[in-house]
């Protein structure tokens, strides 16, 4: 279990006409750290290919606290909030932070490892669970 954040700045493209940042941006940085999570931990997404199986996402939920703007530096977490015994399931917490520390967005996926092959909800191989196994589990405030 381990405290991984991603850090981005805020470009030109990510912002609405009142220089805020878009609201589906924040999700976008969300999926770039899962996707960042897994790499780091040796899971590209082409060793998910390989392993016939790929994350889907049933539901979000987002919760906005604070502006984000034009230039600014942000940090976004990855927390486990919960697995089922197989692994099919998750659900998965992203806080995003401004660089004072103060939490600017929580978003919340709920969702799954798929067959690729079969096109259903599967448990994925041992080795993607053991990675999913390493997120932080705390999912701070």
């Amino acid at each position: 279990m381990e405290k991984f954040t991603v850090e981005f700045e805020v470009k030109w493209a990510d912002v609405d006409p009142n220089m805020h940042l878009r609201h589906t941006v924040f999700l976008d940085f969300a999926d770039q750290a899962r996707i960042r999570f897994f790499n780091t931990h040796g899971l590209t997404f082409n060793d998910l290919v390989k392993r016939r199986v790929g994350p889907i996402i049933f539901a979000t939920q987002s919760k906005f606290i604070a502006e984000v703007l034009l230039s600014e530096k942000v940090f976004i977490d990855c927390n486990l909030l919960d697995l089922s015994v197989d692994g099919k399931k998750w659900k998965i917490k992203h806080h995003l932070y401004k660089a004072d520390g103060r939490v600017a967005a929580e978003m919340e996926y709920t969702g799954a490892w798929l067959d690729l092959d079969r096109r259903k909800v599967a448990a994925p191989p041992i080795e993607v669970l053991e990675v999913m196994q390493l997120m932080d589990k705390t999912a701070a405030q």
